[in-house]
C-alpha cells in the first residue's frame, strides 16, 4: 500500500512537470523574468526597469527583476541559451535539486517520516508550495537545498561549511542570511562562531553590494525594489502581507504608512515572543541540535516580513519533524487529520482573507499547538 502512495504521489509530480516542460511560453514566468533580465543587462540595460524586462520578452505581464546583480550573474550562462531550451534546463535542474533536497529532508532530519506523508507533506503542504515553486520557476527549490545542506552540517558541528552554504542560500533574496544567528544558541554560542557569524554576515554584505560598484547607477533601482514590494496576501501570506490586505480592503488604511504599520509588526513580534518563551528555551535544549534546528526554521517562517507561498516550503520540515512526533503522543492526531483534510474547504467561505492567509493560519495554529503541549509536558523530541 505505501508503495502504490509513493507511486501515485510521484505521479502527480510527473504530470505536474510534463505539464511545464510542454509549455515554455506560459509557465515558469519568475524564470522569465531572470532571462530577461540577465539579456537586457548584457545588452546594457537597466535590468531593474520593469519596463525593459517587458520590451524584451513582449510579455506585459512580466514581473520585476528584485535580486542583487551578484544573482544576476548567475542566471547569465542559462540566458544564453534559446528561451525553450533554457526553460526546460532549468526545469529539469530545479526536478534534480527537488530530488536532492527530499533526500536531504528523509536522510538528516525526518528518518522515521515515511515516504508517503514525506512526499504528501512535500508536495502539497501550505497550498502546494513546492509546486508552486515549479509552476512559476522561482529559484526557491535551490535556495532550499543550499539551506537544509548547511542544516545537516551543522547536525555535524561542520559550522563553517553552515556559513558557506547559508551564504550561497542568501545570494537572491537576502533574508535567509538569518539562519546565522542558530550560531548564537546555547549549544553553538562561542568566540569562534562569532568570527563565523561575522564572516558570514560580510560575505553576504559583499556579495550583494560590491558587484555595484561596476554598475552603481543600478544600486538606486536595486534599493527601492528591495524594500518597495507589496505581493499580495494571495501569494504573499506573510506578516505585511496581512497588514496590507488590511489597508486595502478592509477599511483600516491608517496602517499602511508611517509608524502605525510598524507598531502593529513590533506588536506581532512582541506577542510571538510572549506566547513562545517557555517553547523556545525547550528547543535551545544543546542536547537537541536538530530540535533547535527546526524550531529556528519554523519560527523564521513565523517572523518574515514577507513570506511567498513557494517560500513555505522552509516550514515543511519543522511541521513533520517538530508536530507529529508530538501528536503521536496526543489524543489531538485525529483533529490533526481532520484539519488537514478540511483546509480546501476555507475557500468556500465567504471572508476571502481567510483563505488567502491559510498557510499563516495553519502555521500559527501548529505553533500554538506546540507551545499548549509542551506547558502540558506532552511535547516529546523531534525526530532526529
Amino acid at each position: 500500500m505505501k508503495t502504490l502512495v509513493v507511486a501515485l504521489l510521484i505521479a502527480c509530480a510527473t504530470l505536474v512537470v510534463a505539464g511545464l516542460w510542454r509549455d515554455p511560453d506560459e509557465r515558469l514566468f519568475d524564470f522569465k523574468t531572470y532571462y530577461c533580465a540577465a539579456n537586457v543587462y548584457e545588452m546594457g540595460q537597466n535590468p531593474y526597469r520593469v519596463e525593459n524586462l517587458r520590451a524584451f520578452g513582449g510579455n506585459p505581464r512580466l514581473l520585476g527583476f528584485y535580486y542583487p546583480l551578484s544573482a544576476l550573474h548567475l542566471f547569465r550562462p542559462i540566458a544564453r541559451l534559446d528561451y525553450p531550451v533554457a526553460h526546460r534546463l532549468w526545469l529539469a535542474l530545479k526536478v534534480a535539486a527537488l530530488a536532492a533536497l527530499f533526500l536531504v529532508w528523509k536522510r538528516w532530519f525526518l528518518p522515521g517520516t515515511g515516504w508517503p506523508v514525506l512526499l504528501a507533506a512535500g508536495l502539497f503542504a501550505f497550498d502546494a508550495a513546492t509546486l508552486w515553486d515549479l509552476g512559476v520557476g522561482n529559484i526557491t527549490v535551490f535556495e532550499q537545498l543550499c539551506l537544509w545542506t548547511g542544516f545537516a552540517f551543522l547536525l555535524r558541528a561542520r559550522t563553517t561549511v553552515f556559513v558557506v552554504c547559508v551564504v550561497l542560500a542568501s545570494a537572491a533574496k537576502l533574508l535567509p542570511a538569518a539562519f546565522l544567528l542558530l550560531l548564537f544558541t546555547p549549544a553553538l554560542r562561542s568566540r569562534a562562531n562569532t568570527l563565523r557569524f561575522a564572516a558570514g554576515v560580510l560575505a553576504v554584505a559583499l556579495m550583494t553590494f560590491l558587484p555595484f560598484a561596476a554598475d552603481r547607477v543600478y544600486l538606486s533601482d536595486f534599493l527601492r525594489g528591495l524594500v518597495g514590494q507589496h505581493p499580495p496576501l494571495e501569494f504573499n501570506p506573510s506578516l505585511l502581507g496581512v497588514v496590507d490586505e488590511l489597508r486595502l480592503h478592509r477599511g483600516t488604511a491608517f496602517l499602511g504608512t508611517g509608524w502605525p504599520r510598524w507598531v502593529l509588526v513590533a506588536v506581532y513580534y512582541a506577542a510571538l515572543i510572549a506566547v513562545s518563551r517557555r517553547l523556545l528555551r525547550w528547543a535551545a535544549d544543546p542536547a537537541s541540535p536538530a530540535r533547535t534546528i527546526l524550531a529556528g526554521a519554523w519560527l523564521y517562517a513565523l517572523v518574515a516580513p514577507r513570506l511567498i507561498i513557494y517560500s513555505y516550503m522552509v516550514a515543511i520540515v519543522p511541521l513533520l519533524g517538530l508536530l507529529l512526533p508530538a501528536l503521536r503522543q496526543s489524543k489531538a492526531g485525529e483533529w490533526a487529520v481532520v484539519a488537514a483534510v478540511s483546509v480546501t474547504g476555507l475557500q468556500t467561505l465567504p471572508w476571502k482573507f481567510v483563505s488567502d492567509a491559510t498557510p499563516l493560519i495553519l502555521l500559527w495554529g501548529a505553533w500554538l499547538a506546540l507551545v499548549v503541549m509542551e506547558k502540558t509536558g506532552r511535547l516529546t523530541e523531534a525526530s532526529s
